[in-house]
């Protein structure tokens, strides 16, 4: 019996939907209408949702179907175009906030041979500094950001910077740039450190509580000093600069990428309504 019950049920199934076509096309308008009131309250997500269980459970009811897929094309437009317009205030945003930071910093750019400039804090301008040994953060207008050591005495020709504080330190040895001279019989020396490549000087400043200490080490000698507070300051003023610059270039990049998809998608819109006339 139970065999039998098995081999009659599919027989009876199609056997129902045969003469209930009626009641299939009506649920598949049903969920269709949902689908319409959810995008019209903005909630895309679900409005393709029910789309998507309309096609899978309604495959024949394709005058529904199709109207469904024009739905969709609509969702996916109106999608996007959130997407361009979340971006784009987000990106303002962004904006203004790195205009009111980079207000209190000074702009280093010869427009005549850089393409790029960059920004320093005002308390560390080398004309200000004319006989300190100090460490000045820097960071360019495209986020990338630099620690730089600043020598002057005897001549000891540094390339290791060390900073330590409380028992714990950080150091590199392998500036991408080095320029020294002597002037009115002084040694000047000046070893330029990318960050990521800084050994995590940067990061060890900008988290630390101080107070630091730098040891120079050279060819011909050490020199140590305690930094100071305000290229403390200077340090995570400059990588907060930095971290915001990323991330404004990150979100300009997505602004781009949101609106080209944007523009496909009302393209294939386009094409879908001419096709669909005809």
């Amino acid at each position: 019996m139970k065999n039998m019950l098995r081999k009659l049920f599919p027989v009876a199934t199609a056997f129902v939907l045969c003469s209930c076509g009626g009641s299939v096309d009506e649920a598949a308008i049903s969920l269709l209408e949902q689908a319409k009131e959810r995008y019209a309250a903005g909630e895309y997500n679900s409005a393709k949702l029910l789309i998507d269980s309309l096609s899978e459970t309604y495959p024949k009811a394709y005058k529904t179907r199709r109207e469904a897929e024009v739905l969709r094309r609509d969702v996916l437009v109106k999608e996007k175009q959130r997407d361009v317009e979340f971006l784009a205030v987000q990106l303002q945003q962004l904006v203004v906030k790195r205009d009111s930071m980079i207000s209190l910093m000074t702009l280093n750019k010869d427009s005549r041979y850089q393409d790029t400039g960059f920004y320093t804090v005002p308390s560390q301008a080398i004309k200000l500094n004319p006989y300190n040994c100090f460490l000045r953060a820097s960071v360019k207008e495209n986020g990338e950001a630099y620690i730089t050591s600043f020598y002057r005495g005897k001549r000891i020709a540094h390339k290791e910077v060390k900073v330590s504080c409380t028992g714990s330190y950080v150091m590199c040895n392998e500036p991408f740039m080095s320029r020294s001279y002597k002037e009115l019989g002084v040694y000047n020396e000046r070893r330029d450190y990318k960050y990521g490549a800084d050994g995590g000087i940067m990061d060890f400043i900008a988290t630390g509580n101080g107070p630091f200490k730098v040891e120079l080490t050279g060819d011909n000698g050490t020199f140590g000093y305690t930094l100071r507070a305000e290229d403390v300051a200077a340090v995570v003023q400059v990588l907060d600069l930095s971290n915001l610059l990323k991330t404004i270039e990150e979100t300009n990049a997505l602004c781009d990428e949101a609106q080209r998809a944007l523009d496909f998608l009302r393209k294939s819109q386009q094409r879908s309504a001419v096709h669909d006339k005809e």
